[in-house]
């Protein structure tokens, strides 16, 4: 028994130093917040987090395949404005809302796919001109912050619904249909693809619509967190999915997705997520400039890089 512990703490060496820091950011979070473990408590910060979470998986999804998008914060921000702007007074109307977002969000993924697989450019200069493209098409969807959420749905995802936190939920089934994803030819393919293109194009995996089909999966993640946002504020704005690209970036790294593609967990992901945001929420309590919480953030969030892959070689040898 104590042969298998100790062979799973190695494999999954990551994933404890991950649970570490989250650990002692908890700790330090609650001296601040006492009441961090009450049900109306997480409700409410898996509402704040679902977003970050959301678009995290979307960038995981790229990563794997050996890329990184630069446009997934416009991506967000687009998907944020198809559905805060569509009419939706009814059940119906939301749900074609969500509908129109997602396919906008997943057309935008997949138009990205394309480029990288024909194209012969790498994923990082095509997400970065793609960047400049999809927000153009946002700002003629929503040219300002505007758009209407209905004030029902809004108080079901920030409160809970019928003592429910719906966020939480959400998260819950993305790591279920991540975890049955997996199992399947196409999260293989994806991860084939990711580690060794040659050697899976050798293998018969049609390596371009793998690809494709990647990004337009990365496209319908991070339109779940386009329309996430818009539940969570009530409106949209056509340019707050910026910071969401570089802190989806972080998230991934520190949850151990490798930039060389082909390795990494998706509960890894969603573990950075947390870290992220509940260190952002810390240093806004202590009451640190605002100057200086990015620097202390980023001082931060290297430190845990520069641990944690100590800690993994250390495994390896």
């Amino acid at each position: 028994m104590r042969e298998r512990i100790a062979s799973a703490a190695r494999r999954n060496t990551d994933l404890v130093g991950l649970l570490v820091l989250l650990l002692a950011v908890l700790v330090a979070y609650q001296h601040y917040d006492t009441s961090l473990l009450d049900p109306a408590s997480v409700t409410i910060l898996s509402a704040q987090f679902l977003p970050l979470i959301l678009a995290a998986a979307g960038q995981t999804t790229v990563m794997l395949l050996g890329g990184i998008d630069l446009s997934l914060g416009a991506v967000l921000g687009l998907a944020m404005a198809v559905f805060a702007t569509y009419d939706a007074h009814s059940a119906s109307g939301v749900v074609t809302a969500a509908v129109a977002a997602l396919c906008a969000a997943v057309a935008a993924g997949a138009a990205n796919g394309t480029l990288v697989a024909y194209a012969g450019l790498p994923p990082i200069v095509v997400t970065l001109a793609a960047s400049f493209l999809w927000s153009g098409v946002t700002l003629i969807v929503l040219p300002q912050p505007g758009g209407h959420v209905p004030g029902g749905l809004v108080n079901a995802y920030n409160n809970g619904w019928n003592g429910l936190a719906v966020p939480a939920v959400a998260v819950v089934l993305v790591l279920v249909a991540w975890k049955v994803l997996r199992t399947t030819r196409h999260g293989l393919a994806l991860y084939a693809v990711g580690g060794n293109e040659h050697g899976a194009y050798a293998s018969g995996l049609h390596t371009r619509g793998t690809k494709i089909a990647g990004y337009a999966l990365a496209g319908a993640f991070t339109g779940l967190a386009g329309i996430g946002l818009a539940v969570q504020t009530g409106s949209a704005d056509p340019t707050i999915g910026t910071p969401y690209t570089l802190n989806s970036i972080a998230a991934c790294v520190l949850g151990g997705i490798s930039f060389f593609g082909g390795v990494g967990r998706m509960r890894g992901t969603v573990l950075g997520a947390l870290v992220i945001g509940l260190l952002t929420n810390l240093l806004l309590f202590t009451g640190i400039s605002p100057f200086y919480q990015l620097i202390v953030q980023g001082v931060i969030l290297v430190a845990a890089l520069a641990l944690k892959t100590y800690l993994t070689r250390e495994a390896a040898v």
